[in-house]
Parts: structure tokens; C-alpha cells; sequence
């Protein structure tokens, strides 16, 4: 790939600032003089004068470093921080429609999240592993709650939604999400709704999993008040189930730290009968189900500021719709990029089939390469510059000089798979070779600008380097199949 033509920026300023310093250091030398008198004369009228002047100095002095830094070192994108409040999201919304994003899923979350409001009802989610004894639960915890079957949205997985009404007249709607398993799917639909609810009920069989760690973590950051359920509590003594709510208690923040209560959900034990004639025989009964402890839990969290609770509530789906928006924008992203790659590929090949004389193919590349930079920036809003396009286009052309070779090999025998081609031209060999290495450097940067959000030169060359290794042969006959139909006399493209 060409480097641009254009003179160099990065000497030029250094040399005009090398200049500057030389002025600046002989104006400084006559008017030496000048200074030593006006530090005389400031020291006699008052002590802290000269300690002035010496503060202006170092200030016009750290305002050159700060601008001669500014100016030499990349652009670094500043990291975003999530706006988690409603007005600013929905704008954000808009914009990206406007944009031509698919905002649907953030959309359906706030209008799930309205939808909720005017319910009035606090919706408690219980949260678990698939089997690890939910439906017992909530047996237990409502026998006389009534079950509405909600399907999720895209899916065939069901939602059991169960209303009730506390003690204190409070409405509640627990929802039993699906259990999350080793189908990413399902655990990610599960947490979704445990953000969504107020309150988290978070039901474990004692020692957690990492799994159950990993999707616990996952609830912390999003500010979700839980109570840790331990079922099973009867097959503990005291002393164990404490020491598991130790465990538990010290993974957390101090401040964040859930309620961890034993319940027994019920379910079968096994016991042993003995007959009349003294035969000994193994049954199953129902066991009794203790879930006082989780009740208590559930009413302190309610009572304690209900307030709050919405208010994290309402936080946790800014968050969750943030992220669906950031997802959309992103698919939005690389599917622009894809186009903005394909086009700048098609000009490469066209401007290298177009080259009337020696040389003229790296002008050509060098400016198509320049507008490539410029495009992909402009779509992932990376500021940019002259010096930082250029250092990007040196590197990368480093590294594609590197694999010429190869790349040339591969661009030819593209070529000779189609049938009746004939001698295969270097014309032709290098058209290809110059789309291959735009196909490549396009999408080296397009993923360093959406992992990194900024214009790494290093990181750009480093892909394109992977890129160049893998194998180019689908993308070699695809460039080969548009370099032989701009090469046609009659083409009318």
C-alpha cells in the first residue's frame, strides 16, 4: 500500500518549531539585560514579585510542552461515561434512529420499564440455575399466587409470572425467569429479567459455583438489591450455614452486601418406616417447607426505602437499554464498515487497473488510502489528523511490503482459476494484489477503531500483519472477479 505524497507534516512543524526556539532563545539573549533589570527592580518593591514572575514563566512554559505534546502524540479517544438518565438516553435513542440504527431492543426496554411504572407493582425476580429448586420455592412462598405464562420476546422460552399480595397491602408480581444453564442464551434472557425487577431472590444449594459467581457479579454491577436464598438449609447444622453466609457476605462490598437466609423449599426426604414385625422400609415424603426467613427478608427489603428501590430499579434498565443501544450501534458499525471497505477496495483496484505511468499507482493509493482513514474515523467519531493518517499509512504500507510476495502470489493464481483468461497480466496481478491489501488494512482498522476507540498505528499494522498471514484465497477470487470486470473494454461499470 502507498504512503501519501503530500509533504510531510511532522518534519515541517519540527523544523518551524526548531526555528521558533532559536528565535525565541536569541530574543531571550538580548533582552537578557532587560530581565536581569526587571527582576532587579521587582525583588526591590516586593519580595513576592519576582516569585510571580517566576510562576508566569513556568505557566507560558508548561502551555508550550502541554501544546508541543498535544500536537505530537496520537489523539487518544476519551473514554464515554454511560448516561443512566431517561431524558438523555431517550435523545440518544432518537439520535442513533435518526442514524439509521436499530434502536427496537432499547425501545421495547423503556417501554417494558413505563409499562411497569404504571403497574404500580414491585416485581420480584427469582434467580437460579436450571433445577436448583425454584418451582418449590414458589410453591412455598405463594401457594395461592396465580401464574400468568409470559413468552419471551424472540424466543420460545416461557416467563411464570405469579402475583400476589403482601401482609402490608403491597402488590408484587414474582417472576421465575428461565434457569440459567450452559445455554448462553438462556442465562443471558435470566439476567436480563433479574435486571428488570426490583428485588432479586437468588437461589443457591450452599457453596456457590463459579458459574453462579459469575452471574451474581454480573447482577453487583448493575446495582441490584438481593437476598441470597440458601435452599436446603435443613441438611446444615447452625454452625455450617453461618459459615456459608460468612463466605458469601465477604464476597461482596461492604456496602452491597445481600441478606443470606436458610430456607427448606420442601420437595421429597427420605425416611425409614418400620413395619409391625419390626421390617425396616425406605420411603419418600414431603418435606416440610421452611421459608419464614426468606419472607422476613423479602419485607425488609421492601420497607426499608421503596423509593430507592425504584430508583435502582429504573438505573439498572437505563443500563440495560445503554447496552442494547451500544450493541445496535455497533452491528450498525461494521455493517457501514463493510460498505465503506468494499467501496475504497473497488476504487483500489480501479485506480491500479487506471495507472498510465510508473509511479502513478502509489499517488492514486496513497489518496484512496488517505479517504479510507478518513471514512472509517468519521464512522466510529475518532477525531483524526494529518499526522496521525500519515503515521498509519507508513506503518501499514511497512508491513504490507513485508508480504508483497505473497500477496502477489496469491493475487496471480486467483486469476488463473478463471477459465479462459489467458497470460494473466502484471497489471491485472497488481490490481489484485492492491485489493487484497486494502480489504485487509480496511478491516485491521476498522477493529482497532471499535476495540480501542482511537487511531492506533501500531495496533492497525498489527492486524493487518494477521490478516495477511490468514488465508486470502475467498477474498483474492471475489477482487479478482471485480478486477477482471473492470478490466473488459465494454464494461459499463
Amino acid at each position: 500500500m502507498g504512503t501519501t505524497q503530500r509533504k510531510s507534516i511532522r518534519p515541517l512543524f519540527g523544523l518551524g518549531l526548531l526555528c521558533a526556539l532559536l528565535f525565541l532563545l536569541a530574543t531571550l539573549i538580548n533582552a537578557l539585560d532587560g530581565l536581569v533589570d526587571l527582576y532587579e527592580r521587582a525583588a526591590a518593591i516586593s519580595p513576592w514579585l519576582p516569585w510571580l514572575l517566576h510562576g508566569l514563566l513556568g505557566g507560558f512554559l508548561l502551555i508550550a510542552l502541554g501544546f508541543i505534546a498535544w500536537w505530537l502524540l496520537p489523539i487518544r479517544q476519551r473514554s464515554r461515561q454511560r448516561v443512566l438518565d431517561e431524558p438523555s438516553l431517550r435523545a440518544a435513542v432518537r439520535a442513533q434512529a435518526d442514524a439509521g440504527v436499530d434502536v427496537s431492543r432499547a425501545l421495547s426496554e423503556l417501554e417494558e420499564l413505563e409499562a411497569r411504572r404504571q403497574s404500580g407493582r414491585v416485581h420480584i425476580a427469582l434467580f437460579g440455575e436450571t433445577s436448583s429448586g425454584k418451582s418449590s420455592v414458589i410453591r412455598a412462598l405463594v401457594p395461592e399466587a396465580s401464574a400468568q405464562v409470559d413468552v419471551l420476546a424472540g424466543t420460545t422460552r416461557q416467563c411464570q409470572r405469579y402475583s400476589w399480595q403482601t401482609a402490608g397491602e403491597d402488590a408484587l408480581e414474582l417472576v421465575d425467569a428461565p434457569g440459567f444453564s450452559h445455554d448462553s442464551e438462556e442465562t443471558r434472557l435470566a439476567t436480563e429479567e433479574a435486571i428488570r425487577a426490583h428485588l432479586v431472590i437468588y437461589l443457591c444449594d450452599g457453596d456457590l459455583t463459579q458459574s453462579e459467581w459469575l452471574q451474581i457479579d454480573r447482577l453487583v454491577v448493575f446495582g441490584k438489591p438481593m437476598v441470597l436464598a440458601v435452599n436446603k438449609a435443613d441438611q446444615f447444622r447452625e454452625d455450617e450455614l453461618e459459615a456459608i453466609r460468612q463466605q458469601i457476605a465477604e464476597r461482596f462490598p461492604r456496602g452491597s452486601r445481600p441478606q443470606v437466609v436458610g430456607i427448606t423449599a420442601g420437595g421429597l426426604e427420605p425416611i425409614t418406616r418400620i413395619e409391625h414385625d419390626g421390617a425396616e422400609r425406605e420411603e419418600l415424603r414431603p418435606r416440610r417447607p421452611r421459608i419464614k426467613p426468606l419472607k422476613l427478608a423479602i419485607e425488609r427489603s421492601l420497607s426499608r426505602d421503596p423509593a430507592a428501590l425504584t430508583e435502582l430499579r429504573d438505573s439498572a434498565v437505563f443500563q440495560l437499554a445503554g447496552d442494547a443501544l451500544d450493541d445496535a450501534q455497533r452491528s450498525h458499525q461494521r455493517r457501514a464498515g463493510e460498505r465503506i471497505i468494499a467501496t475504497h477496495t473497488r476504487a483500489a483496484v480501479v485506480g491500479a487497473l487506471a495507472a498510465l505511468s510508473p509511479g502513478s499507482d502509489l499517488v492514486i493509493q496513497g489518496a484512496i488510502g488517505t479517504r479510507l482513514v478518513r471514512a472509517l474515523c468519521r464512522l466510529h467519531d475518532v477525531r483524526v489528523r494529518e499526522v496521525d493518517i500519515e503515521a498509519v499509512l507508513r506503518d501499514a504500507g511497512g508491513t504490507s511490503r513485508k508480504s508483497s510476495a505473497l500477496v502477489l502470489a496469491v493475487a496471480g493464481n486467483a486469476l488463473k482459476a478463471f477459465p479462459g483468461l489467458g497470460t494473466v497480466t502484471g497489471g491485472l496481478v497488481h490490481a489484485v494484489a492492491y485489493g487484497l491489501l486494502f480489504d485487509a488494512f480496511g478491516h485491521a482498522l476498522a477493529d482497532s477503531l471499535r476495540n480501542s476507540g482511537s487511531l492506533s498505528p501500531g495496533a492497525v499494522s498489527e492486524g493487518l500483519a494477521e490478516r495477511l498471514d490468514d488465508d486470502l484465497s475467498v477474498a483474492a477470487r471475489r477482487i479478482a472477479r471485480l478486477a477482471l470486470r473492470r478490466n473488459r473494454p465494454d464494461s459499463e461499470e
